[in-house]
């Protein structure tokens, strides 16, 4: 009897923690929403980019490097991080079905502007950061386009980001991130931690 109470005890515990699983990866989709997702703006409404991914940059966080993302994760229309901190550099890999060059920029969202019409001079005067211009997509470094941030001194802000994509002077795709505050140590903490350091 006892026996059989301890199984359907486990039992139970197993199809709770299988339930609370179920709803954990919803809740995260559903706060996800549309962020880290690769959305088209050319007027066919499809992109020459395959796949992108984001990586972090933070020497102060503990995140996988691209070699790890792209093992685990490949390449998609999501990347598999979108969440960045104030001031914090992050790279973006880029897969494309053609050899052509792309230029980024990082603006703040704005939900009324349509992003498949914005020209780059318009860009250029709202964004907080540009990427290298005419840029290949590196493939000896999983198509490696380069590093951006959101500077604060820069004009840069917590909030929601755009990284919009141009080929040959056009939109073509964008990405949306989040920007959280930073969590970065202040130079006081880094002397202290150099100090002990150098006591031990």
């Amino acid at each position: 009897m006892k026996r059989s109470i301890c199984i359907i005890c486990a039992l139970v515990m197993c199809l709770a923690l299988c339930s609370c699983d179920l709803f954990d990866d919803s809740s995260k989709k559903d706060k996800r929403g549309d962020l880290g997702k690769l959305e088209a703006l050319t007027p066919s409404g499809s992109t020459v980019i395959t796949g992108i991914q984001l990586e972090h940059q933070a020497m102060w966080r503990d995140d996988p490097e691209i070699e790890q993302i792209v093992q685990k994760h490949g390449f998609s229309d999501t990347s598999e991080y979108y969440e960045f901190e104030l001031n914090e550099w992050f790279e973006l890999y880029i897969k494309s079905s053609t050899r052509d060059t792309f230029t980024c920029y990082v603006v703040k969202l704005d939900e009324k502007k349509d992003y498949k019409t914005i020209t780059e001079d318009e860009i250029k005067h709202s964004c907080v950061f540009k990427g290298l211009e005419d840029q290949y997509p590196d493939e000896s470094n999983y198509g490696d386009m380069g590093g951006f941030s959101v500077d604060k001194e820069k004009g840069g802000a917590t909030g929601i980001y755009a990284v919009v994509i141009f080929r040959f002077g056009k939109p073509e795709a964008m990405i949306k991130i989040k920007v959280v505050p930073s969590t970065a140590p202040s130079a006081s903490q880094v002397l202290k931690e150099l100090e002990k350091e150098k006591d031990q």
